[in-house]
């Protein structure tokens, strides 16, 4: 090859070769070779398993450095458990059940999560999107018959017949009355089912389907539900629950209808406790944490504040203020869901175990990629399905990744899950001496943690300006989904979401790239001629280069862009009339067409028969016919089909050297 101005020369030197002359050398040596590395895999594999099943007995066990890692693992647990307090109560609120439940969700399948998850960082607790989805499911499951019940016992009651109709529900009727934490527990433990299905599946891929700017809109929409719903709590006023269409609108008109009802005694608790919290956020949360080793727990101490302060007041009583009310002490007892409700609630949980799994594994692989290892996507199905039916039986919602208290755990300092361990052991301890004394709390004050809490999540709206300028169709996908979360419902956006996606994945796919590649002169470089200007075409070869499947969907587009480029030529080589289309004619100034088909990484049954028959065209029209780089999979798929005199190569360049090779033994 000649010089190039200021580049390195590269000299190879070796034979023209065809894909079946790569086949050569092949000896029984190495077949026993790899016989005999399947029979030491096989010797192996089952204490592999257990630690791809396990992970946990690998870092903890094998290399896990207490000198050094568990203090930072025990700094960040610290902090993280403090995080768990205020945040685990609020979001306990938006599933309609104790606020208690938050806290026992970061014990019971966090512990197993440790154990069973591969990614070092992500926190998993409550979330605030997930306990919201499955708080709508429990306000429309618990207690769904009970007003049903005392409706026929009232109305027969003026017929002296109350105590016989109530007699006669009884055995049947009530047990179709599910309490708050019944329904909950039932919805953790079918989407616990679910991704254990899911892992038996090996469906870890789900996460792809939900691209980032997807998760983006249907969190930032997800929030405003979340905002909309604790409302009441911040204005102290009753809001009807509304469901479907145009909810949240129909939810600000009732508060607009309401309010001269609203309580100014707990909207003055909300306004200084979102102020407080947002000037800490705005002004002196980065000052302050330069200065520490660990961020200040200012929920955690507004919660104390706004505790103490009623606690020893008579605020509550005076000015109508409500109040969480009674808290169990102690750690929940084992009590398996109702397994009668779990068909119901079925659509659901599908809906809230694949959200679940996706937002804990955009955090998992945002850490994985930033701190260089790697993560395992089906484990994390069995970590979290597992994790949820084991909280299913100890009182717990479904669990995901915190994005907040997740950043915090790795910027804090923590190495490894055990972060996650400490933690749970806190909490314990919370659950079991401290939780009963946050009674007086006002409920207004958690509701205010949730929305300063959820403020970075809802200015996620801002990102469309910056996704439009980068993609229109990721900007089509972002608002499609947002906007169908805050009108339509969170689950239906999801699936909109979804749908837009794969139209812009299918629509590309249909949309496939066939270009022109022309040499660089004295080089083994084949590139675009359209791109490059320096690129010239061999003479008689038509190198046709493609990317993309080739499949039912595509394949008359395909046929056509190649009919296209064939046609395309300015030589001075006598024109060749090949008959295509049922009829029609094109012309090809060329006598060899080499395909490139290094981009083509799927051909079904209806594009081979499309391929096949293009060749049967060429070769009938006086054409030879190569096909270059190749990738292994379709070489297979070809080779089955015996596509007329086609020849395969491993690289444009042999191929092109063959042909020209062929030329000069003919001359």
């Amino acid at each position: 090859m000649g010089k190039m101005s200021g580049s390195v020369v590269i000299n190879v030197k070796r034979p023209v070769y065809q894909l079946d002359d790569l086949h050569d050398g092949n000896t029984n040596g190495d077949v026993d070779l790899e016989a005999t590395a399947k029979r030491k895999k096989v010797s192996k594999l089952k204490w592999s398993d257990v630690k791809t099943v396990v992970p946990a007995i690998d870092w903890l066990f094998t290399n896990y450095n207490w000198s050094e890692d568990f203090f930072k693992d025990f700094v960040a647990g610290f902090t993280v458990a403090v995080l768990n307090i205020p945040q685990g109560m609020a979001y306990a609120m938006l599933g309609n059940v104790d606020p208690t439940v938050g806290l026992y969700m970061a014990i019971m399948p966090v512990i197993v999560y440790s154990l069973l998850g591969t990614s070092r960082h992500v926190s998993m607790g409550s979330f605030s999107v997930v306990c919201l989805m499955t708080g709508k499911v429990v306000s429309t499951y618990a207690n769904a018959n009970a007003n049903y019940i005392n409706a026929d016992i009232n109305a027969d009651a003026t017929a002296g017949t109350m105590v016989d109709q109530a007699v006669s529900l009884q055995p049947h009727d009530a047990a179709a009355v599910y309490t708050s934490i019944e329904v909950a527990t039932a919805v953790t433990l079918m989407v616990g089912l679910i991704q254990i299905l899911m892992y038996v599946f090996r469906l870890g891929v789900v996460c792809t389907i939900l691209s980032e700017t997807l998760v983006s809109g249907f969190t930032a929409g997800a929030a405003v539900h979340v905002v909309t719903s604790q409302m009441k709590e911040l204005l102290g006023v009753k809001i009807d629950n509304h469901n479907g269409l145009f909810q949240i609108v129909l939810t600000y008109y009732d508060i607009g209808n309401r309010i001269r009802d609203v309580n100014f005694a707990t909207i003055t608790v909300s306004f200084v406790t979102v102020f407080l919290l947002l000037s800490y956020n705005t002004h002196l949360k980065a000052f302050i944490n330069k200065r520490l080793f660990m961020p200040v727990p200012i929920e955690l101490i507004t919660i104390v504040i706004g505790t103490t302060l009623f606690q020893f007041t008579t605020f509550s009583e005076d000015y109508q203020i409500k109040l969480i009310g009674e808290i169990e002490r102690g750690l929940p007892d084992f009590k398996p869901p109702p397994v009668n409700l779990l068909m119901s609630v079925i659509t659901e949980s599908v809906i809230i175990a694949i959200v679940a799994y996706s937002i804990t594994m955009s955090m998992a692989l945002l850490f994985s990629e930033k701190l260089k290892y790697t993560i395992d996507t089906n484990q994390e199905l069995l970590a979290q399905g597992v994790g949820n039916v084991f909280g299913s039986f100890f009182s717990c919602l479904p669990f995901a990744a915190s994005l907040s208290r997740s950043a915090t755990q790795q910027t804090v300092g923590g190495r490894t899950q055990m972060a996650s361990i400490v933690s749970a052991g806190l909490l314990v301890a919370v659950v079991l001496w401290i939780g009963h004394l946050f009674q007086p709390l006002p409920r207004c004050v958690l509701a205010s943690i949730t929305i300063v809490a959820l403020k970075d999540i809802l200015l996620q709206v801002r990102d469309v300006v910056r996704v439009w300028r980068t993609s229109k169709a990721d900007a089509a996908i972002w608002i499609a989904t947002y906007a169908t979360v805050v009108l339509v419902e969170i689950d239906v956006g999801l699936l909109a979401g979804v749908i837009v996606s794969l139209f812009f994945v299918f629509s590309r796919g249909i949309g496939t790239g066939v270009v022109v590649l022309g040499r660089i002169p004295d080089t083994d470089l084949y590139v675009d001629m359209d791109r490059y200007r320096r690129a010239v075409e061999v003479p008689r070869v038509r190198i046709v280069h493609y990317s993309g499947s080739l499949n039912v969907t595509n394949r008359n587009v395909f046929r056509e862009k190649v009919h296209g480029v064939l046609s395309r030529y300015d030589g001075q080589l006598a024109p060749i009339t090949i008959s295509i289309n049922s009829g029609k004619e094109t012309v090809v100034r060329a006598q060899c067409v080499v395909f490139d088909l290094s981009g083509m990484h799927y051909v079904d049954s209806s594009g081979l028969t499309m391929f096949a028959r293009l060749v049967d065209q060429l070769n009938e029209a006086g054409l030879l016919v190569y096909v270059a780089a190749v990738s292994g999979n379709v070489y297979d798929c070809m080779r089955a089909r015996q596509l007329g005199s086609v020849q395969f190569f491993p690289s444009v360049h042999d191929a092109v050297e063959y042909y020209n090779n062929l030329e000069e033994l003919r001359a």
